[in-house]
């Protein structure tokens, strides 16, 4: 299995499916953690200085040993990755790797005008290109003033 996790409570959603499913499957976990500096750098209109990038890669790596506590305190064998790049290529990249049979991920569900500005999901660009992995995303409801 492959957990793609970032601390967010749509990750931590998915990282409490993805234990449910490892226990019942007996299968370990793969948590991958991604630094997307790529993206944020685009946010900040190209000011991403070399703390900001030390921060980004420190938080993961946090958030990352987070979850994978999380999976050990209950039993589950799981390995750690920190992954640099868009989160679509580096789940891509990984899975085709270790080919993982499983892929879970967590996904906000975007409303009104911020749907049309906000890139593809991740799970769609994943359904396209891993054919014959199974994708379990994640969603966490939309607070009511969304």
């Amino acid at each position: 299995m492959l957990l793609v996790y970032d601390g967010t409570s749509e990750s931590q959603a998915a990282l409490q499916r993805c234990s449910q499913l490892s226990l019942a499957l007996c299968a370990p976990v793969d948590v991958v953690a991604v630094v997307d500096a790529e993206s944020v750098n685009a946010s900040c209109g190209g000011l991403l200085g070399d703390v900001a990038y030390t921060h980004l890669e420190e938080m993961a790596r946090s958030t990352l040993g987070d979850a994978v506590a999380q999976l050990a305190n209950i039993g589950i064998t799981a390995n750690g990755y920190v992954k640099y790049g868009r989160i679509a290529d580096v789940v891509a990249r990984h899975a085709q790797t270790f080919n993982p049979d499983l892929i879970v991920l967590g996904h906000r569900a975007r409303a009104g005008r911020s749907r049309w500005w906000r890139v593809r999901p991740a799970h769609v660009d994943l359904a396209e290109r891993l054919c014959g992995t199974t994708i379990v995303t994640v969603t966490v409801g939309l607070p009511d003033d969304a």
